[in-house]
């Protein structure tokens, strides 16, 4: 029976008509014998990255939470066009659609398919077990996810076995080396360039400590003893300069911009209403109509997920404003896309505004001084930097900590427990 495939994005319009861009489903457009059928790929992808029915090759597409290559979603696409050619070219009459969802879906399990018995003692099932343990964030899990990538290209590029075994002082001291030289390509411009700073690599291996104790604890009361090499190894330590942020007349300049493209339009959005709640943006993008009670925002921090703290925090006006212009489907606050891709249109967004000062930062890989525009080092941190940075000093360090999500440990926020809601508004309204 003959058929055809094409794939493509969902074509979807928003409240006010416009195109969903972003974030959007690919599905799989199957004709045959008079008949159509939908199937979802299992991807999520930009409506931007998609080009004569394949991803381009700098795209991004999402599966559930994680971020996957093109050569993924290519892969998948074509082992969907052959089963449905296996299926198909045999039969005269039209199968059903069940049978067609099920053999798709046959098909789809065999990308994801892992080793169906790993070593319950490995390096890699513990870290994998560690980072699915409920212990973590959302944040800290891909941080782990992360990680445990940057192992596993250690590991082959010295060729050695990747076990706890393996792995000693010096050995941690080569793979700092090894973060520290690593030499990739950028994702937009393509130029190998050094990609990680000092305070990446004391993030690495702190988490990597971390999992340690975790997978040492574990592997212990089932009577498994490994040795601990951070006993004779020191962690790098963080370092940060003065925080950047933008002044009040910079961000209001951003918020009354008229810009090129929906697309800057809706950054600006989302990093305005950032920069007037201070929340990080793993908790931004969990956000719903939900956590919204009358003109007060509500949620719980990731950080905080192990002894959970319900963060409240009054809107202003310009944050009622900004969340007017959107009604999404799907009920999340805003549009909101890739973190990566977020970050490299601010740096678009900030230029085409004309946020270009100099200012003076610590180099995040030498640790040296050095001048840059702030539009070329623009990212969500700025944001969140910002709603902190223009209330320092105005108000109780307290009310700005009940607000950011700092922990009720944190020693610059001592008192965040004791503010009252009257505080929080008047705080709000310094900055609205």
């Amino acid at each position: 029976m003959k058929h055809n495939v094409k794939f493509s994005p969902e074509k979807r319009k928003d409240s006010a008509g416009n195109l969903i861009a972003f974030n959007v489903p690919l599905f799989a457009d199957i004709r045959y014998g008079g008949q159509r059928l939908f199937y979802f790929t299992g991807y999520r992808v930009d409506f931007p990255d998609w080009q004569d029915g394949q991803l381009i090759k700098t795209a991004v597409a999402v599966e559930g939470k994680r971020q996957v290559t093109p050569i993924d979603v290519n892969r998948r696409l074509k082992l969907i066009q052959a089963a449905l050619v296996t299926l198909f070219d045999p039969l005269l009459v039209a199968p059903s659609k069940e049978t067609i969802k099920s053999t798709l879906d046959q098909a789809c399990k065999k990308v994801q398919r892992r080793d169906p018995e790993p070593d319950k003692a490995g390096f890699t099932f513990m870290f994998e077990t560690y980072l699915s343990s409920g212990r973590l964030s959302a944040g800290r899990v891909k941080q782990g996810n992360s990680a445990l990538n940057h192992w596993q290209r250690f590991a082959a590029k010295k060729n050695i076995t990747l076990s706890f075994e393996a792995i000693t002082p010096e050995t941690l001291r080569s793979f700092e080396r090894f973060l520290l030289t690593e030499k990739t390509k950028g994702k937009k411009t393509g130029k190998v360039s050094q990609t990680r700073g000092l305070n990446s690599i004391h993030s690495i291996l702190t988490l990597t400590r971390a999992f340690w104790n975790f997978a040492r604890k574990e592997l212990t009361a089932k009577g498994t003893i490994i040795d601990y090499p951070f006993e004779s190894y020191r962690v790098p330590g963080e370092v940060y300069g003065t925080p950047i942020y933008l002044t009040l007349e910079e961000r209001d300049k951003l918020y009354n911009s008229t810009l090129s493209s929906d697309r800057l339009t809706r950054v600006r959005d989302i990093f305005i209403f950032q920069c007037l709640t201070g929340m990080r943006v793993g908790d931004m993008v969990q956000l719903t109509r939900s956590n919204i009670t009358g003109n007060k925002l509500s949620y719980i921090a990731q950080k905080t997920k192990e002894n959970p703290v319900t963060i409240t925090v009054p809107l202003s006006s310009k944050a009622l404003d900004i969340l007017s212009r959107y009604n999404r489907p799907d009920g999340r606050l805003l549009p909101f896309i890739t973190d990566q891709r977020y970050n490299d249109y601010l740096k678009e967004l900030f230029k085409e505004v004309g946020i270009t000062r100099t200012v003076t930062r610590q180099n995040p890989k030498t640790r040296e001084p050095e001048q840059v525009r702030i539009c070329d080092i623009a990212s969500s941190h700025i944001a969140r930097r910002s709603f902190i940075g223009n209330l320092f000093g105005k108000v109780d360090s307290a009310i700005i900590a009940s607000m950011s999500g700092h922990t009720k440990g944190s020693k610059a926020f001592n008192r965040y427990y004791d503010v009252s809601e009257d505080l929080q508004k008047q705080a709000i309204d310094l900055i609205d």
